[in-house]
């Protein structure tokens, strides 16, 4: 498996640190790509996305997109069929296990409703969009599993939150590669889960593992679909009795 990279930022770099020999190449804003690998990462620009969809279609090669902060929604029109695309804010295959946590967390909240969900997020100031497209998929994670949350807004202090909104925190500081953290607070007790990264290379292991995972299949999927056979045992044992 060859693979191309979009991309030599932090993540990037990272990644191409990972793929050692299966490295076809990377590159940075103004690079020309190489000859047609098995696979692509992009882990550049958000503007840049489409233009880098568009060089996959046109190549029929599948395409693992980690980047924040872009919007095409028609990416499954413009995809029609022709290749695989994983879009993946975060390639953590432990963070994917923590957003199913939400899930099951707002479920809780929604049966409890003294139980209040929460998501926070820290990342440093270099981060472009805030908040993080993790701490985005956590959020709309638990309003879909809470009915009586019914929109997610940041805790930034410009009023009271409203009994049908979900707190979201973003902080900016450090150097971090990024921590998540999310909870159920009620006026007894509270419950948190927490990541943190110690690095870009956290996420360099799951972004080859939806690599291998998307190839050969066509359509549009998340990193949600790429950690099922890790995952879907998991939650469906039945506990020891």
């Amino acid at each position: 498996m060859k693979i191309g990279i979009f991309g030599r930022g932090r993540l990037g770099s990272a990644i191409a640190a990972a793929a050692g020999a299966d490295l076809a190449w990377a590159i940075g804003r103004d690079g020309a790509a190489g000859a047609t690998p098995d696979v692509v990462v992009d882990a550049g620009a958000a503007e840049a996305v489409e233009s880098h969809v568009a060089w996959c279609v046109r190549r029929r090669v599948p395409l693992v997109i980690g980047v924040t902060g872009w919007r095409l929604p028609d990416l499954e029109a413009r995809v029609d069929g022709r290749i695989g695309v994983v879009i993946a804010p975060n390639f953590s295959l432990t963070v994917a296990l923590a957003t199913r946590v939400a899930a099951v967390f707002a479920r809780f909240a929604a049966l409890e409703p003294r139980f209040d969900p929460w998501v926070a997020e820290k990342h440093r100031p270099t981060k472009r969009d805030a908040p993080s497209g993790t701490a985005r998929l956590v959020a709309e994670t638990m309003l879909a599993a809470c009915p009586r949350k019914t929109s997610w807004r940041l805790a930034d202090g410009a009023g009271a939150f409203g009994p049908h909104e979900l707190s979201v925190g973003v902080l900016r500081a450090g150097s971090g590669a990024g921590e998540l953290s999310f909870g159920l607070d009620a006026p007894e007790e509270t419950l948190e889960v927490r990541h943190a990264a110690r690095g870009p290379e956290a996420y360099a292991s799951g972004a080859l593992a939806a690599c291998r995972w998307v190839l050969g299949r066509t359509g549009v999927f998340t990193m949600d679909d790429v950690a099922r056979s890790v995952l879907d045992p998991i939650f469906a044992a039945e506990p020891s009795r």
